[in-house]
């Protein structure tokens, strides 16, 4: 796996979606961008969301060199399962993402207490936040 940060959160499903996306080859952010703004209008190309969440902070993909992205181990395992770039999550897809949810102990504890309690006592309130979006997109919280 390239170099990465040393800890392994899910803060946005669509991380599965740049996933998708490199499953093709690796590619420039660009490329990226444009292919996120074409399925998710709102998703701005060039902004920090696609830069440091769905790329930087994503687990499932990692930087080669000069702005080129490529899979990461946990990537290429992902995208062996079935399901397509936008479309609704499949069951293997949601087993996995839960999955990489729990691998980080801080956001286990997250989880944990947002399941349990409703809420977290975790400091950093947008990883709480972050992650209770997540889990109401993978169908373990109800909308609020």
């Amino acid at each position: 796996m390239t170099e990465r940060i040393s800890y392994v959160r899910v803060l946005d499903i669509r991380c599965r979606d740049v996933a998708r996306i490199l499953a093709e080859g690796p590619k420039k952010r660009e490329e990226i961008e444009a292919r996120l703004h074409e399925k998710y209008p709102k998703l701005k190309p060039g902004g920090s969301w696609v830069r440091n969440i769905l790329l930087k902070g994503n687990p499932l993909v990692g930087k080669t060199h000069d702005n080129v992205w490529t899979l990461s181990d946990l990537g290429k395992a992902f995208i062996k399962l079935p399901g397509e770039l936008g479309s609704s999550l499949t069951t293997e897809e949601k087993i996995f993402l839960i999955g990489l949810v729990m691998l980080d102990e801080k956001q286990r504890k997250v989880v944990s207490e947002i399941i349990v309690l409703g809420k977290s006592t975790y400091s950093n309130k947008f990883i709480v936040d972050r992650t209770r979006r997540v889990l109401t997109d993978l169908g373990l919280l109800k909308p609020e």
